[in-house]
C-alpha cells in the first residue's frame, strides 16, 4: 500500500503530526499529550481505530442560556453537515467536532484538506448564529 495512504494499521498521533507540518499546519502537543493543529483557529486531532476526530472547543459568554446554546447547537447540526455540535456540562462550553474515517484507507492530502474545511465552520457558524452565545 502507498504510503500516501493513512489506514487504521499505520494510523498514530506521530504520523498525523507529520501530515500537517508537511501541509505547513501550525502543530503542538499539549500538557496532556494531545495533537493540536492550528489554521487559522486550532483544534484537537485524536487518532482513533478506524478514525481520526478534530475537535474545538469554544466558552460560552456569561448568561448564555441553556436553552439558546442548545438551539444553537440544533440549528448548526441542521445547516453543516460535516461538523457535530454539542453543548457540555451545564453550557459553559461548546464542542465542535467531526470524525475522518480511515478503514479502508484515506489520503493524507485528503485529511488535510478535510481538516482545513472543518476548520473553517465553527467561525462561520458562530458568526452566523452564535455572536451572542459565544465568546
Amino acid at each position: 500500500m502507498s504510503s500516501d495512504i493513512i489506514t487504521p494499521e499505520n494510523l498514530s498521533k506521530e504520523l498525523l503530526k507529520s501530515i500537517f507540518e508537511a501541509a505547513f499546519m501550525e502543530t503542538s502537543i499539549d500538557a496532556e499529550g494531545d495533537l493540536q493543529v492550528r489554521d487559522g483557529i486550532g483544534c484537537y486531532v485524536f487518532a482513533r481505530e478506524d478514525r481520526i476526530r478534530l475537535m474545538t472547543l469554544f466558552r460560552t459568554k456569561d448568561g448564555a442560556n441553556r436553552q439558546e446554546l442548545l438551539e444553537f447547537a440544533n440549528r448548526v447540526n441542521d445547516q453543516y453537515i460535516i461538523v457535530r455540535v454539542t453543548v457540555a456540562g451545564k453550557g459553559a462550553t461548546i464542542s465542535f467536532d467531526y470524525d475522518i474515517p480511515v478503514k479502508g484507507g484515506i489520503t493524507k492530502q485528503a485529511v488535510v484538506l478535510a481538516t482545513k474545511r472543518f476548520l473553517s465552520i465553527p467561525i462561520n457558524a458562530i458568526q452566523e448564529h452564535g455572536l451572542n452565545l459565544i465568546r
